[in-house]
């Protein structure tokens, strides 16, 4: 069993203790030559064991009670010119280690690169800081104006590109639409309804198929500087300068049968289309047909 040992503070008379007796006790022992209460884990000394065996010793086996456990102590006497200089401890080496006091000391900033002193940092002041900071230099109307200003623009921006990349929004809503359409004249940029005003209808042609139907034919020529997906043909027949009815013709209706399955229409390269609505040629008059976006 290891054994160690403790200093009483009020005689000076040192004890042999071993670890479990000092778990027992919780740390406090009863020195039996002057009756004080201690705790031995706070009064720990180092073994003299090289010590000179000539010098006067007097070692008695006591029986003390701690905390209603009987337990039993060595008791050595030793004469003051026995005690081992303070400095002697950095000699001692860590049980079961090959490194004394001094040299883990020495060492001890190799292996922690933090001040010994150091206390973990919470920052708890910062905010003390900031707001102290914040006191000495207020900010000014223009700081709110100028923020405020930037993220409107930000928003402005991203409602412009919403609108932008769903032209149905300004279909729907004519608000929308016109404020869309101010915007782009001022940015000079190209609505989806500038863009398919560049796609020209052609050489068309009306025939009467029967007293029930007629057939439209003739050709899409995209006169825009890039490709763009076909259009829908919005046709309006008049009566006397007055629509009687109106089609919306989707490409899968007019695209002739080897190009259908084609999606996007070229620029400068003619699309000939065929469709036929349900009504008499006696019935209207007039047609107009328009080029609208998908």
């Amino acid at each position: 069993m290891t054994e160690k040992q403790t200093r009483c503070p009020n005689c000076q008379t040192i004890y042999k203790v071993s670890v479990t007796q000092l778990t027992v006790a919780q740390g406090m022992v009863c020195c039996p030559k002057c009756g004080t209460n201690f705790n031995a884990l706070l009064n720990l000394q180092v073994n003299l064991q090289n010590y000179d065996s000539s010098k006067q010793t007097d070692t008695n086996q006591v029986t003390i009670p701690i905390n209603g456990t009987p337990q039993t102590f060595t008791s050595t006497s030793l004469n003051h010119q026995t005690e081992t200089h303070i400095l002697d401890i950095f000699d001692r080496k860590v049980e079961n280690s090959n490194i004394d006091l001094r040299t883990y000391l020495n060492n001890l900033n190799y292996f922690n690169n933090e001040p010994l002193h150091s206390i973990p940092s919470l920052n708890l002041s910062q905010g003390i800081k900031d707001s102290a900071r914040q006191e000495k230099n207020p900010r000014t109307k223009f700081y709110y104006a100028s923020w405020g200003f930037i993220n409107i623009a930000l928003l402005a921006i991203l409602l412009f590109q919403i609108v932008w990349f769903n032209p149905s929004l300004t279909d729907r809503y004519p608000l929308i639409n016109r404020i869309f359409t101010q915007t782009c004249s001022i940015l000079n940029c190209d609505t989806a309804d500038q863009r398919y005003k560049h796609i020209v209808i052609s050489k068309l042609k009306v025939t009467v198929i029967d007293s029930q139907q007629t057939q439209f034919r003739g050709q899409l020529n995209n006169e825009y500087s890039k490709s763009l997906e076909l259009p829908l043909i919005k046709v309006l027949l008049k009566a006397h300068d007055k629509v009687v009815v109106t089609y919306i013709i989707t490409p899968d209706e007019y695209l002739i049968e080897s190009l259908i399955g084609i999606k996007r229409i070229p620029k400068d390269s003619p699309y000939p289309f065929k469709f036929i609505v349900t009504a008499s040629r006696n019935t209207f008059d007039s047609y107009q047909l328009e080029v609208i976006h998908p």
